[in-house]
């Protein structure tokens, strides 16, 4: 009788394993996935602790800016107040010393636009431009006479001249307009340097004014009116450009 070949192993599925032993595929497979999820779950947890770290770093750094922030701000307002104060010291420090120099010139009046000659006499030109400004010897004094203010071409400077007393400024301010209005020259105040550009700001308003019937005049550094207030302009007034010279103290 021939042989016959002998069944399969029923477990042929069964895989050897290098060392001899068998192993089921899908265990291998389950074993494998729950290695990476381990792995994976170790890193996450890395992740998050490094995470953690770094936002408990940020915040840390974060509130330090803020309390910089806080402290320069602070430091700021306190240099924006400073700042404020010495302002107003410095505006109340020009106002006292335009009260200064405003009393240092109140004898003072400026002849200007008067013709220049070499070897002239200012103490004798200012006797005369005053006398025919309607104010004799007797009445005004003159203490002294000189040219004032920086050499142009194409102008004359000032004759600065200084009275006795501040009722004959006052007298030959009040004449000087009629008597001296066909002359080449005229009579004004020594005004002091903000005291001027006051002036000057207005200046075209206050010609505008006049014309149309409203006199003012200047005094003690503001355009006032008859009742000797200051003059309240208008905003729209466009100041103008300063063209004499700044005056100087006598």
């Amino acid at each position: 009788m021939p042989l016959q070949a002998e069944p399969a192993d029923s477990d042929s599925s069964e895989i050897v394993s290098d060392n001899g032993s068998t192993a089921d595929p899908l265990s291998q497979l389950s074993g494998s996935i729950d290695s990476s999820l381990r792995r994976i779950k170790e890193e996450l947890i890395q992740i998050e602790r490094n995470f953690e770290k770094a936002l408990e770093y940020t915040n840390a750094r974060v509130e330090s800016l803020e309390r910089k922030d806080y402290e320069r701000t602070c430091q700021i307002k306190s240099l924006e107040l400073s700042i404020k104060e010495l302002k107003t010291e410095n505006r109340q420090i020009n106002v006292a010393l335009n009260k200064q120099d405003r009393i240092s010139r109140k004898k003072n009046i400026r002849i200007v636009g008067y013709p220049f000659t070499v070897g002239e006499n200012c103490m004798d030109i200012a006797a005369t431009v005053i006398e025919k400004a309607g104010v004799g010897p007797q009445d005004a004094k003159i203490e002294r006479a000189h040219r004032d203010g920086p050499r142009r071409e194409g102008r004359t400077r000032h004759l600065l001249v200084r009275l006795d007393s501040f009722e004959a400024k006052i007298a030959i301010l009040k004449s000087q307009r009629a008597r001296l209005q066909e002359e080449t020259y005229f009579i004004t105040d020594d005004l002091t340097m903000l005291d001027l550009e006051e002036k000057r700001k207005w200046r075209q308003q206050a010609g505008e004014l006049y014309a149309s019937g409203t006199k003012l005049h200047f005094s003690a550094g503001k355009w006032r009116g008859r009742d000797g207030k200051p003059f309240q302009f208008q905003l729209t007034a466009v100041p103008l450009r300063r063209q004499d010279p700044p005056p100087t103290t006598d």
